[in-house]
């Protein structure tokens, strides 16, 4: 978990719980997958026309990851994927026209209230690729003795 700067934390009460700042890990992955959940993906066609082979060791769907971030740069996760593959918008638009293509971007907090953005520049080269955004958010697990106790002064249980 990152740190709270000691600077910030020293002009704090003692009990602070702290809120805010950025995404503590994100995953970020390019993933070419069937319009249908049963149709294959040629591999060797995408590959070519992306101008990258797969790195997915599971060989059913294409995929390219990036290097995992603990700063939540999500645009230099993107530009690390996108600077391996084509600027051929024809070639995209080849590969949109037959599968389904999305960004994965898994982002996993530590604390409550974390954040991540993209940039202007970032999204239009997204959209101009016909690639869909997904995002999955990982919370942190709620502490299980607060709900022991919440549910304890709750009359009835």
């Amino acid at each position: 978990m990152k740190d709270v700067p000691k600077h910030i934390k020293a002009s704090a009460p003692e009990d602070t719980v702290w809120f805010g700042g950025p995404v503590d890990l994100t995953q970020v992955a390019l993933r070419v997958a069937g319009k249908d959940p049963q149709e294959k993906v040629n591999l060797e066609t995408v590959s070519r026309l992306l101008g990258c082979n797969s790195d997915a060791k599971v060989r059913t769907n294409w995929r390219l990851r990036a290097p995992d971030s603990e700063d939540g740069d999500l645009d230099s996760q993107v530009e690390w994927i996108l600077s391996r593959l084509t600027e051929d918008l024809d070639r995209w638009n080849e590969v949109t026209s037959q599968y389904s293509i999305d960004l994965f971007c898994g982002l996993f907090l530590e604390r409550s209230n974390r954040g991540a953005s993209l940039l202007p520049e970032t999204m239009r080269r997204l959209a101009d690729r016909g690639i869909k955004l997904s995002l999955d958010i990982y919370a942190p697990e709620p502490n299980k003795a607060a709900q022991v106790t919440k549910l304890r002064s709750v009359p009835g249980c």
